[in-house]
């Protein structure tokens, strides 16, 4: 004997993401297509974090014609570049030469000797010192506050994009 079962969550209408999928879970309860989102979106949440794309194409059809099309361009573009493992081989070679050149000069003074050695490789500008004003202008770099809710709402929202 089948049987049914109902799962609630609760929203904080306090939040403006959650405030805003409530307004999308009223339009869908109207258009009677809230549970079957519920069940299409768990079933593409949980998919995707398997890593794969099964469900994403059976739903959106039209994203695996794209994605083969991406594919295909970059397959393209990377038979027109130059062998990649002979490329690396160059530079590990010339990372080689110019550490050898380094080891060399070590003991030298840096002068002309060793730029004359390094070849073709462009020399930097001499840096001058930083000022105090300059330190006003340093870039603060922090962590991002990555709040998974606001990752789910914003996937939604682009998932009823997509219906409308």
């Amino acid at each position: 004997m089948a049987y049914r079962v109902q799962h609630r969550f609760w929203l904080d209408l306090d939040n403006p993401d959650e405030a805003s999928l409530n307004d999308l879970t009223v339009q869908l309860r109207k258009k009677r297509a809230f549970t079957a989102t519920i069940r299409d979106g768990i079933r593409l949440i949980c998919d995707l974090r398997r890593g794969s794309l099964d469900v994403l194409f059976e739903l959106f059809p039209w994203v695996r014609a794209e994605f083969l099309d991406y594919m295909q361009a970059c397959l393209r573009r990377q038979a027109l570049q130059p062998d990649t493992a002979a490329a690396e081989q160059r530079l590990e070679q010339q990372l080689a030469r110019l550490e050898q050149l380094l080891l060399q000069q070590a003991s030298a003074p840096a002068g002309p000797r060793l730029i004359e050695a390094l070849g073709p490789l462009a020399v930097p500008k001499a840096v001058g010192p930083v000022s105090d004003e300059d330190d006003a202008a340093l870039v603060t770099v922090t962590k991002a506050k990555v709040d998974g809710a606001h990752i789910a709402q914003n996937f939604i929202r682009s998932m009823m994009a997509l219906q409308q």
